[in-house]
């Protein structure tokens, strides 16, 4: 299974909830089966951390999808943090702007299906210093 992204690169900015200067990103991903695991961020490296804002998930199919940090085992989201989602096809739409989930020091974005069918993502967030 195969993942493509697209991003888009922004500037640095000042993140007003952490007061931290950040490196945010934008990102749309794509599968048509994610149930191996799929990377969207890669990891920050050592002493940074991913931080979700927000997220936009289409299903296309009867399956659930997690969304988490790093990838454990065979095709497992390591840190669950969202989900699972679905169980039929639709959108979810994840605005935690108020609250960042923060991701595991220095591991990637990933996330995984329960079986064979599109997934569509959305991700806003940043990268921070921890």
């Amino acid at each position: 299974m195969a993942v493509t992204t697209n991003s888009l690169t922004v500037s640095a900015r000042k993140d007003q909830i952490i007061n931290q200067t950040v490196t945010p990103w934008h990102i749309n991903a794509t599968s048509a089966n994610a149930s191996d695991c799929e990377e969207i961020v890669a990891d920050p490296g050592a002493g940074y951390a991913l931080v979700i804002e927000r997220l936009l998930i289409h299903i296309g199919a009867a399956i659930t999808v997690t969304v988490g940090s790093g990838e454990t085992g065979p095709g497992s989201v390591e840190g669950d943090k969202i989900g699972p989602l679905g169980g039929a096809a639709g959108t979810f739409e994840i605005d935690c702007r108020e609250e960042p989930i923060q991701l595991t020091t220095n591991k990637s974005l990933t996330f995984d299906a329960s079986g064979a069918g599109t997934v569509c993502i959305k991700a806003d967030g940043f990268t921070k210093a921890v």
